[in-house]
């Protein structure tokens, strides 16, 4: 799954029963047969994924995009994933299957097809029946990603009205403040992929017109109402929410039913569990350091040892990029970086990156291999510079003008050359 912002998938129309009371049945399955048919359900989503890579690697179709806007497991399994909550609404299957559905529509990027029909329906349910349910706070990670749909934002401003559980009202806050600061800075983030993109070549023109229509509807955003808000709410829990916890990691690789734990420590992580005052730099980040502004600093040792500081590199156009061993869009992005890295060896260039990989083991083995040929800080378990940089999916990547002042966001491949070279001295790379 390829975790970029502005993802385009589809396939057919599924139109959920959206803002209607939905009935249980006058029997509802006993708690071991709930369990029974929710794995059943996730041998025909397994089966159903295992086809959709066995596509994705033997290139059946040209268009990548399209192969996974057809195949997409969840596409046809919406309706399946609703009845089963339905019939068992309350209880932990119930919430598994909506926690899913929520979780399968962040991937995909266009609210018109199934997968996003269902996070909007599982949504509107977990609105109504499941806003004091103990786990909730898992799902707010994702509410933002994908589509982006009004459905969304409503949900968490009920959320946050509606609960009981402090803690999953601090945590949508959260969630709402950062989503209302990025959503501020689509604008220049769109235009700024926009003006990257080569317009003319036709395999292009699927995202160039998504781009457009997102800014088109972008028009409506209140830019200054948004930061305003933001900040406000980062006041509120830096005032009255300092000891409130983040959600801790769901253990299950999905689908599967959701259980946490929830100590002080994240069992699935193995690391104390963050406050959601240390994660408030990722609102911060997008006030005070997105497009046309400076970044936050880096400092301390790469991966080899050496001090290095984003600091170090002022007077160059600077790539840094966020990625980790054993993703596979991460990977996939590697011999084009390399390739634009000895092009520009002349240059005022450097590229530089983050890994999050589990251990540094893994990083010096992408090292020592060639794989990865450019300087790297590793962050650990704990994430923190991501979690300040707000990364929202992993490749991330970020163009720095000689000044340190972001110009670009998410771009990869010959979009990402093209933004370096725009910001190059004319002169330095025009026979390029």
């Amino acid at each position: 799954m390829k975790p970029l912002l502005f993802v385009l998938l589809s396939v057919f129309i599924f139109e959920p029963c959206l803002g209607q009371e939905t009935r249980p049945q006058a029997s509802p399955p006993s708690a071991n047969d709930a369990s029974d048919r929710f794995e059943e359900l996730v041998k025909r989503y397994k089966a159903l994924q295992e086809r959709f890579f066995a596509l994705s690697s033997s290139g059946e179709d040209v268009d990548g995009l399209s192969r996974f806007l057809k195949h997409h497991p969840m596409n046809t399994m919406v309706d399946d994933f609703l009845k089963l909550e339905q019939e068992s609404r309350g209880t932990k299957v119930g919430f598994s299957c909506l926690y899913h559905l929520v979780l399968a529509g962040a991937s995909v990027g266009e609210p018109g097809y199934p997968v996003s029909k269902g996070k909007i329906a599982a949504l509107e349910i977990l609105g109504r029946h499941y806003h004091d349910y103990s786990n909730i706070d898992t799902i707010l990670n994702y509410l933002f990603s994908g589509a982006r749909i009004p459905e969304a934002e409503a949900f968490t401003r009920k959320l946050i009205d509606s609960t009981g559980l402090e803690y999953v009202r601090v945590n949508a806050l959260f969630e709402l403040a950062k989503h209302l600061a990025l959503e501020a800075n689509l604008p220049a983030m769109c235009q700024s992929q926009l003006d990257v993109l080569d317009q003319t070549d036709p395999k292009n023109d699927a995202r160039v017109e998504h781009l457009k229509k997102l800014l088109v509807e972008l028009n409506s955003v209140d830019i200054a109402a948004n930061r305003t808000e933001a900040s406000s709410i980062i006041q509120q829990i830096r005032r009255d929410h300092a000891d409130e916890l983040v959600p801790p990691r769901v253990g299950v690789r999905p689908p599967g039913i959701i259980e946490v734990e929830r100590g002080e420590r994240d069992e699935v992580l193995k690391t104390t569990r963050s406050l959601v005052v240390d994660r408030l730099s990722a609102v911060q980040f997008e006030l005070n350091h997105s497009i046309g502004q400076l970044t936050p600093p880096i400092d301390g040792d790469d991966a080899t040892g050496k001090p290095m500081s984003l600091d170090d590199f002022r007077g160059k156009v600077v790539v840094v990029m966020f990625s980790f061993k054993g993703c596979g869009p991460c990977e996939e992005m590697y011999p084009d970086n390399r390739r634009l890295i000895d092009e520009l060896s002349d240059e005022a260039f450097a590229f530089v990156g983050v890994q999050g990989d589990e251990t540094i083991d893994t990083v010096h083995e992408s090292l020592q291999s060639g794989t990865i040929t450019w300087r790297v800080w590793w962050e650990g378990k704990e994430k923190q510079i991501s979690n300040r940089w707000n990364v929202l999916g992993w490749p991330s990547t970020y163009v720095l003008d000689q000044r340190g002042i972001v110009r670009f966001r998410n771009l990869r491949g010959q979009e990402l050359a093209t933004a370096v070279r725009s910001l190059l001295p004319q002169d330095q790379h025009s026979n390029l």
